[in-house]
């Protein structure tokens, strides 16, 4: 845990990455890295990815990084089958405890704002407990459709815009690149 005098004197920031593009958790877990190089705790939450292996989940179970807890809790992409609700349920618990302890510096909530848009979660309760939070707590939520309560509490929005995509021409996700 980071020495009280280190956390009296930051800033919190709510960062919220949005938008039709890829790159959303690319530009979270990034922040995460540069997080962990400064010794902060961090905590990431996946909401829609599920134990599908994926590039990210390979990288941080073999780093095993004491300073990380990196858990995915949803039941894949909204069209699987699933009790996606249920999930995202359990999820949002874990969010509050992370919110809510010490022990993190950098919680990153994955496609939050999927699990919002789906109404699997209600907004106005998780926004209240992101403006609750620590003073010195640093969140980032990613995923589309941000709601608009999230885009006025946020301290940065960044949204992310599909230019152009490989799928489009036919060639499928690969992984390396988009898992």
């Amino acid at each position: 845990m980071k020495a009280p005098i280190e956390r009296a004197r930051r800033h919190g920031l709510l960062l919220t990455i949005t938008g039709n593009g890829k790159g959303k958790t690319t530009s979270a877990l990034g922040n995460v890295v540069r997080a962990l190089g400064w010794g902060w705790q961090v905590g990431v939450l996946q909401f829609v990815k599920d134990e599908r292996e994926t590039g990210e989940r390979r990288f941080f179970q073999e780093l095993q990084h004491p300073a990380l807890r990196f858990l995915q809790v949803g039941c894949g992409m909204s069209w699987q089958p699933g009790d996606h609700a249920a999930a995202a349920r359990h999820g949002w618990e874990l969010a509050l405890d992370a919110l809510h302890s010490d022990r993190f510096d950098m919680v990153v909530l994955d496609e939050l704002n999927i699990a919002l848009h789906y109404h699997w979660l209600e907004t106005a309760p998780v926004i209240t407990a992101l403006r609750e939070r620590p003073t010195w707590l640093h969140v980032i939520v990613t995923g589309r459709y941000a709601p608009q309560e999230l885009l006025e509490l946020s301290d940065l929005v960044s949204e992310i815009c599909e230019i152009r995509h490989p799928f489009q021409q036919g060639i499928a996700a690969q992984a390396g690149i988009d898992y």
